[in-house]
């Protein structure tokens, strides 16, 4: 029998391109808190654009892009820093600290994946650097490859360079299907692909990562080939070796060498899973196969996104960007909170002169209460938005939801649900300080310290499945349209067994044409966690998987 190859990172690749910019779609009435007095604005710093800050849940064609803030583009110039998203351009002024946020800049790109990406398959085509005047020709490619007839089975990964001038490839294995499945990171080998080369002084360094989902992965691995004595090398850090790079940048003191990584997962349907965020690898020439990692997450650091997708080096100051927020620090002070500045991504809105009725759920038919405006408390957060429709894989318009908001009451469910917990002893790869190895409701959730909290990125919407999902107390309904209660509301936990899941979240649910939310930038309101995450504690009484 033939062995059909699927690929969740190249979808995901495809999707990149689906779900590229649109412009905004924008009404007639503007918020009354969008145009408060604001100072003067330094030269060359634009203002933020009213229009651009509402959101639209039809401002995108998929709903997977309407909450996809990562940023896909670093311009700097002495004025600003400009991060490019497909849904704001947001422009730092470097005067004042001040974000403005305008409309998207990016094109949208032709939907030639199936025409192109499959054919090349077969044959990878080549990337080029230039390096020292050299143009250096170099690709990962399975062994034997199996497309297009899937007729092969492939054994390992190879990667080959070809120096200038040189007619054949210098080539170097990097893993095989049997260390694969002997580290139980998966049963097939993936698709691999360069995802990022850096030069270091007379050598290039190149990230290697491969296609993960529906059985297939890889190895992560780094190479280094010498300009000058034309050879290859590589090295696999544990730490490393079940990640995608997102982003890779170099620095160095004296002979030391720092490289910071931005890491995420892919799974079928899904092309950004948090994985460890912001991961260094420090090393010297002599001891770079060897090199120590450390990892910066939304566990244990400043940071405010789970998954770095962009990474720019500003003279000393280093530029993280995530889908919930952005950070810079000056890298040598990275293991210091007080040396990071920090922004976070967050909706916002008027509550009503009048109140609106707030639900417990998103299919809740009668309203818990309504939410009045009380003293300074006249705007809300919005934590989310999510469709009254199952999720379609066509192009929608005019979609009707709900929005969940912040409720600083306080809901309390009890979820059918409970936790249990697993032993790490197949895993390939030391287990995080931060892991509870607990498997419960709120596990997208982080803790934030001293309740339960999750950023924009790390709401994982899986475009094959049934959407993203979140803590519901009465489950999906028959057409597959999940009653959630909190997706993105902060959780108190009051009781976790393993039968069960109560806790406390501090979100309702409100009809979608009663607010108008807008996008804004603030600096980070995280603090250094004053207790210890609750889970642990709890993990020894619960059921082992």
């Amino acid at each position: 029998m033939k062995k059909v190859w699927r690929s969740p990172l190249l979808w995901g690749c495809a999707m990149t391109f689906l779900f590229a910019c649109e412009e905004t779609t924008t009404s007639d009435n503007t918020n009354s808190s969008v145009s408060e007095p604001v100072a003067e604005t330094p030269a060359n710093c634009p203002d933020s654009d009213p229009e651009a800050r509402k959101f639209d849940a039809n401002s995108q064609a998929y709903l997977t892009e309407i909450f996809n803030y990562a940023t896909q583009e670093v311009d700097f110039t002495d004025d600003t820093v400009t991060f490019q998203t497909v849904n704001h351009d947001l422009v730092f002024c470097r005067a004042n600290n001040e974000w403005a946020i305008l409309s998207p800049s990016l094109t949208q790109a032709e939907d030639d994946f199936d025409g192109l990406a499959f054919d090349e398959l077969s044959d990878p085509p080549r990337e080029t650097i230039e390096a020292n005047g050299q143009t250096i020709q170099y690709r990962a490619n399975l062994s034997p490859n199996p497309f297009p007839d899937y007729g092969k089975s492939p054994e390992k990964v190879v990667f080959e360079l070809t120096p200038d001038g040189a007619t054949e490839p210098l080539t170097l294995d990097l893993y095989t299907l049997e260390q694969v499945r002997q580290l139980g990171l998966g049963f097939d080998l993936g698709f691999p692909m360069v995802s990022r080369v850096v030069q270091i002084e007379d050598a290039l360094l190149f990230a290697v990562i491969s296609e993960q989902g529906e059985g297939f992965s890889g190895l992560t691995t780094l190479i280094r080939y010498d300009l000058n004595t034309n050879s290859l090398e590589k090295t696999q850090p544990i730490n490393l070796i079940g990640e995608q790079i997102t982003d890779m940048l170099a620095t160095t003191v004296g002979n030391e060498t720092i490289l910071w990584l931005g890491t995420k997962y892919s799974v079928e349907g899904s092309a950004l899973v948090p994985a460890k965020g912001l991961v260094t690898y420090t090393f010297t020439a002599d001891t770079w196969q060897n090199g120590k990692t450390a990892a910066y997450s939304v566990h244990n650091s400043p940071l405010v996104g789970a998954i770095p997708t962009d990474l720019a080096l500003d003279g000393e100051s280093l530029w993280v960007a995530t889908g919930s927020g952005i950070c810079e620090f000056p890298w040598q002070q990275v293991k210091d909170w007080e040396a990071w500045n920090c922004w976070e991504f967050i909706l916002e809105t008027a509550i009503p002169t009048g109140g609106i009725p707030l639900y417990g759920s998103l299919l809740g038919t009668t309203p818990l209460t309504t939410l009045t405006p009380t003293g300074e408390s006249a705007t809300t957060e919005v934590y989310w938005w999510s469709s009254l429709t199952p999720m379609e894989f066509e192009e929608e318009a005019n979609r009707l939801g709900r929005f969940e908001v912040a409720y600083p009451v306080g809901i309390m469910v009890t979820v059918p649900e409970g936790g249990y917990r697993w032993q790490n002893e197949a895993s390939s790869q030391p287990t995080p300080p931060w892991e509870t190895n607990v498997f419960w409701p709120g596990r997208e959730w982080h803790w934030g310290g001293d309740r339960f909290v999750r950023g924009f990125d790390e709401v994982n919407i899986n475009v094959f499945a049934l959407g993203a999902s979140g803590i519901s107390e009465r489950g999906y309904t028959d057409a597959g349209l999940l009653d959630v209660n909190a997706m993105r509301g902060e959780l108190e936990l009051v009781e976790l067994t393993s039968a069960s899941t109560t806790v406390q979240h501090f979100s309702g649910w409100v009809e979608d044409g009663q607010i108008e939310p807008y996008f804004s930038v603030i600096p980070s309101r995280k603090m250094q966690p004053s207790t210890p995450n609750p889970i642990k504690a709890i993990a020894p009484t619960l059921e082992e998987f």
